[in-house]
């Protein structure tokens, strides 16, 4: 005759510690690698699946930008940068009477600023009335219609002088100390082409001015090039508006770009669990994804969901901002500082032009979408802490590391995965945790019910800012709609209660509460007992374990909905009373069912369970009727 089964499915039992920067790895691994027994003996085939793994990544993007009034600069080859200047048209200056200031040869020249010169005039004053003075000149000239010059390749190049865009570059070996340069607008591209626009700040030479340029430029705050005095009258100034700053200085509506606050992706593994149903059963997959917070080594967090599909980044995410941004400001959580817009601009056409080949492509990953076709079938974080920030005022350093040490135990079967996360004592004996958390299959009432079996709950820790980044608030359903809400009012977190992918009438991740048999509690967190409220303070030494049976007594984790009841219970976990139990003890249970009722020598099935004393601020027995004294024992092994 074959053996009997025990009413506890078997599973595999698994000690051991990874690095926290390494956790989900090394958990996911050892949930899919974990030798799950059977009852005949030997190695059931393990139905767990990785499938998919991604490291940390971050990237970055761009957006475009305008800024009006910008001044024009030149860099030259010396290193500095000089201002340009736009020349006005001075092509069509009249006098007052209105004859051309300009000369036939296309010159404008500089008058003295004196209204009368006695030496010109051979007079001391001006003795007939109505007549024009002034305008004597210096003998200092300047081109203002056209000039020549002869390009690299021998051609000459007419250049119309009114609107050019000049600048005036430090030349010592001019009698001026100066050169005057026709610039034009230009921006090189990355790829060291060069496009001429009007909206970017760079400029290359085209040629040099004619000299006497040079001296105008230089002097252009301290004098006008053609000033006209009528003795009878008011000054009339023929005003060159290289003289006014406000005109003369060339402006324009610059285009640049500014980097996007860092995307981050962080690591995540996803695992794919396919429990046991009945024959005539469809079998369901249920994805659960194992992520590491960002540079946060206090948690990771734990997603259910169905029918996840990811993809891996392609290429290389440093192309994304090496080069274009400062490399210390391009980290999670900042914006990056633009160092080279010429950079930026080629990595924002790269992001938005079909056309040109992505150096780098983020991850991407889906979920099976609901039925309105939009919302992904995901549960909300649930937060599953090991460790917290220390609180001691005087350390430089209160956060964990990436290489503290983060123990784990688990009991693997192919239904569902039980485990204890426990974070490294040793930085500080009051910031780590000992956590439970359960994700899978609960063993149901009702024998039809596989569909949406499938569950999540996991501990938390403090819900205060300084020691893990989170208060109550944070969790909160009516505080945080868009999280916890996304499914109804009873949306579950994963932490204060057991997430369930589906209810009996398909509500998503709702929450079910834990009950399980137990004596009046003590209430030891509850300042004042409300009128009515009794608690039962047990002996320090003598409780448990029972001088009627010998025994140490534990019930089954029923999981209970708020209107469905009651659902089922934990496949192999046991509520116990924290008292007077070590943590690891281990509790051995006669089920008193025969391994083969046609064999009885060979004895009976005995479960062997393996006590933690949970040490998490939050979790499911919070809500439950002794929210500070129960704790769990699960599955080691059957013998």
């Amino acid at each position: 005759m074959a053996l009997q089964k025990p009413q506890t499915n078997f599973a595999a039992y698994i000690d051991g510690e990874s690095e926290a920067q390494k956790l989900i790895n090394t958990l996911a691994d050892e949930i899919v690698g974990a030798d799950i027994p059977r009852v005949e003996g030997g190695i059931d085939a393990n139905r767990w699946e990785k499938v998919y793994e991604a490291e940390q990544d971050y990237w970055v993007t761009y957006t475009p930008k305008t800024r009006p009034n910008i001044q024009g600069k030149y860099l030259h080859t010396d290193g500095n940068f000089y201002d340009v200047v736009k020349i006005p048209d001075y092509s069509k200056l009249k006098f007052k009477d209105g004859t051309p200031a300009v000369e036939d040869d296309g010159f404008l020249h500089e008058v003295s600023s004196v209204y009368w010169d006695q030496i010109v005039e051979g007079d001391s004053r001006p003795t007939v009335r109505e007549k024009d003075y002034g305008n004597y000149k210096t003998g200092r000239k300047i081109q203002v219609v056209q000039f020549s010059y002869t390009d690299k390749t021998g051609a000459n190049i007419f250049v119309d002088v009114p609107n050019q865009l000049a600048t005036l570059v430090t030349d010592l070996t001019k009698p001026d100390g100066v050169t005057a340069y026709i610039v034009k607008q230009k921006q090189t591209l990355s790829t060291s082409d060069v496009v001429y626009l009007d909206d970017w700040n760079e400029f290359e030479l085209v040629t040099e001015l004619p000299d006497d340029w040079n001296y105008s430029l230089k002097t252009a705050y301290q004098w006008e090039y053609v000033r006209y005095f009528d003795y009878y009258g008011s000054w009339t100034s023929l005003k060159s508006s290289i003289v006014e700053p406000g005109k003369s200085k060339y402006t324009f509506t610059e285009r640049y770009y500014t980097a996007d606050p860092v995307h981050d992706v962080p690591s995540r593994v996803v695992i794919k669990g396919t429990p046991t149903v009945p024959t005539g059963i469809p079998v369901r997959e249920y994805s659960v994804m194992l992520e590491q917070p960002t540079n946060d080594w206090n948690y990771i967090n734990i997603y259910y969901g169905e029918e996840f599909e990811g993809t891996n980044t392609s290429g290389d995410s440093t192309t994304t901002y090496r080069e274009a941004c400062d490399p210390a400001t391009v980290k999670p959580g900042l914006t990056p500082t633009v160092i080279d817009q010429a950079k930026a601009q080629a990595i924002y056409e790269m992001w938005n032009t079909d056309t040109i080949v992505k150096t780098f492509i983020p991850p991407s990953m889906k979920w099976k979408l609901d039925y309105d076709g939009k919302t992904e079938i995901v549960s909300p974080a649930a937060r599953f802490f090991h460790g917290r920030h220390s609180t001691t005022s005087w350390l430089p350093n209160k956060k964990r590391r990436p290489d503290y040490l983060v123990a784990y135990t688990l009991s693997v079967n192919n239904d569902r995965v039980v485990l204890v996360l426990e974070g490294d004592p040793s930085p500080n004996i009051h910031s780590y945790y000992r956590s439970f958390g359960y994700i899978g299959k609960i063993v149901p009432f009702n024998d039809y019910d596989h569909g949406g079996n499938f569950g999540v709950t996991v501990g938390m820790g403090d819900l205060r800012t300084d020691m893990t980044g989170y208060t109550k608030n944070d969790i909160l359903t009516d505080l945080n709609p868009d999280i916890y809400a996304k499914y109804g009012e009873y949306t579950s977190n994963g932490m204060d209660s057991m997430s369930m992918l589906k209810t009996r009438s398909n509500v998503l991740f709702q929450r079910y509460y834990p009950a399980f048999i137990s004596h009046l509690p003590n209430y030891p967190s509850v300042g004042k007992l409300p009128p009515g409220l009794s608690k039962l303070i047990v002996d320090t030494d003598g409780f448990q374990k029972s001088l009627w049976t010998g025994k140490y007594h534990a019930s089954p984790i029923y999981l209970v909905h708020q209107a469905e009841g009651y659902r089922g219970y934990m496949d192999g976990v046991v509520a116990i009373y924290d008292h007077n139990l070590v943590n690891r003890d281990e509790l051995i249970v006669d089920t008193e069912i025969l391994k083969d009722p046609s064999k009885p020598a060979l004895g009976t099935w005995t479960e062997v369970y393996k006590f933690f004393s949970i040490k998490s601020p939050l979790n499911l027995f919070k809500h439950s009727p002794s929210p500070d004294v129960i704790t769990i024992a699960f599955l080691k092994e059957i013998k």
